[in-house]
């Protein structure tokens, strides 16, 4: 019996294989060299000389406890009417210029005239509350928390960073601008609110409604949100401005558990808190999928030209590398987030002695929901999940994504192009997902220019400060936002955008 040659038949299949990595390949290269760069050019603009006593204006605004309530007749109105005070002591040709409205007593909506009303207007905001410092930590501040020292290339303490800085930063802006004898053309509302860290319901979701109430449409509005940072990309060894263009969702969920209490020398089969820990061991290991389109695909897209070739050749090739790059940014909580919803257990509540079984057992879960992700899918997904557990699901407080604003836009490119003026050209700029939530979103339906960016250096070692011991702002970043603003409403003043461009 004759042994058939199968050496053709594996030449073939060698051939065919290679013949198809080479086509893959090929079409990868392509892919990767037809990479445009998305940033926009700088142009030169004047030297914009920022105040000797900038910087002690900002840290003298530090040293007032604006601590943040959630009952509004629990905040000290004193510490927020002295700060007010004391801001006009300091920018007394802001306060004399420009029209200023008290809006439940606390936030501040101040009005510039332009000289051509038909313009859209442009929205600057910022808010003055501060969160606590957290009891125990007071001695490990290197400065004391509300001291507002200037120290070590820094000003320290609460609101430095969170968001005193972009409250005077604006107000140094407007008081250059007018002392140079600059007016804009557009109208600018600046809106300082006073509650944004319990969501801003009642500053700034009241003075959305002033500026917008009317049908109004922003040419752009500019809020806290996005930063510069470095190595926050695999490959991107340039410095990367991300600025905000949607916002998470936010959605806490409580699951109660009930079952059979009684002592716990006779245990049932199934306790409470059994039955609880099941609920959450199935959500945890059964989380909503990671996307990769949205915001995120915004995000890489602007990103890759700007990276070295073979990080290129991954960018532009998702259909083949997208688990790849899913692995990657997992292995950071901040990108990772920036590509789920995420949920997490933050409160749990059973039991009142030792030996007694609780009838009942409470979770709450924090979700913050991408923007293709429904507050609707999110609660279907939970009940699909802990479905026969026999879990009670009770929806709290709750804010839905906002929508995406637009970066196919002379107002992103605006945006753009202001932070590399101010920074530098080697700086790149990439729309960005805020995890957290501003007082920005009140806006969003109102136009879909909405940007959420200072341009402060937030490192990842750094990100911890906001909210947390020793914050601080450095002084070379706070001129530059001092910059920005000026230059942003210089810049501001040519888009050909809202009613009468």
């Amino acid at each position: 019996m004759r042994t058939r040659n199968r050496t053709p038949v594996v030449r073939y299949l060698l051939i065919s294989t290679g013949g198809a990595l080479g086509l893959l390949l090929l079409i990868g290269g392509v892919r990767a060299w037809l990479l445009k760069s998305r940033q926009v050019a700088s142009q030169e603009s004047p030297t914009i000389e920022v105040a000797s006593d900038a910087v002690t204006h900002l840290a003298k605004a530090v040293q007032y406890k604006t601590i943040t309530k959630r009952d509004p007749a629990q905040l000290d109105s004193a510490a927020y009417d002295s700060l007010y005070a004391y801001l006009e002591r300091a920018f007394p040709q802001v306060h004399r210029t420009l029209d200023t409205a008290h809006v439940h007593d606390l936030s501040r909506h101040y009005t510039w005239p332009g000289t051509d009303t038909a313009k859209a207007p442009v929205v600057l905001m910022a808010h003055i509350d501060v969160v606590p410092v957290e009891p125990g930590t007071r001695d490990a501040w290197t400065h004391p928390p509300f001291s507002g020292a200037i120290a070590d290339g820094h000003v320290w303490g609460r609101g430095s960073l969170d968001d005193k800085a972009g409250a005077v930063s604006i107000l140094e802006a407007l008081s250059t601008m007018i002392q140079h004898g600059e007016r804009p053309s557009r109208t600018v509302h600046v809106a300082f609110g006073h509650d944004e860290e319990v969501g801003g319901p009642r500053g700034a979701r009241t003075m959305a409604e002033r500026i917008t109430g009317d049908g109004t449409e922003p040419a752009i509005v500019l809020d806290e949100g996005g930063a510069v940072t470095k190595g926050a990309l695999p490959g991107l060894t340039r410095p990367l401005a991300v600025v905000g263009i949607a916002e998470k969702g936010y959605l806490s969920v409580e699951l109660t558990a009930t079952g059979p209490g009684g002592h716990s020398s006779v245990p049932p089969d199934s306790t409470s808190i059994e039955r609880l820990n099941a609920a959450l061991h199935r959500l945890i290991a059964n989380p909503l999928p990671a996307r990769l389109d949205g915001v995120m695909g915004q995000t890489l897209a602007d990103v890759a030209p700007e990276m070295p070739f073979y990080m290129q050749l991954v960018l532009a090739n998702q259909w083949l590398t997208g688990p790849a790059i899913k692995w990657a940014l997992r292995r950071e909580p901040a990108t990772e987030a920036a590509i789920k919803t995420v949920q997490v257990p933050t409160r749990l509540n059973a039991g009142v002695k030792d030996n007694v079984i609780p009838a009942s057992a409470r979770a709450t879960i924090n979700y913050r929901i991408l923007p293709r992700h429904s507050v609707d899918r999110v609660l279907r997904h939970i009940r699909t999940t802990t479905e026969g557990l026999g879990i009670t699901i009770e929806k709290g407080q709750v804010s839905p994504p906002t929508s995406v604003s637009a970066v196919d836009d002379p107002a992103f490119q605006m945006v753009q192009r202001t932070i590399r003026e101010v920074t530098s050209d080697s700086v790149v700029v990439a729309p960005y997902l805020v995890p957290g939530a501003t007082d920005s979103r009140y806006y969003a339906d109102a136009t879909d220019r909405v940007y959420r960016f200072r341009p402060y250096t937030l490192t990842p070692d750094k990100r911890g400060l906001i909210h947390g011991t020793n914050e601080r702002m450095a002084i070379d970043d706070y001129r530059t936002m001092v910059r920005f603003y000026v230059q942003a409403l210089r810049n501001a003043d040519a888009l050909t955008v809202g009613a009468g461009a």
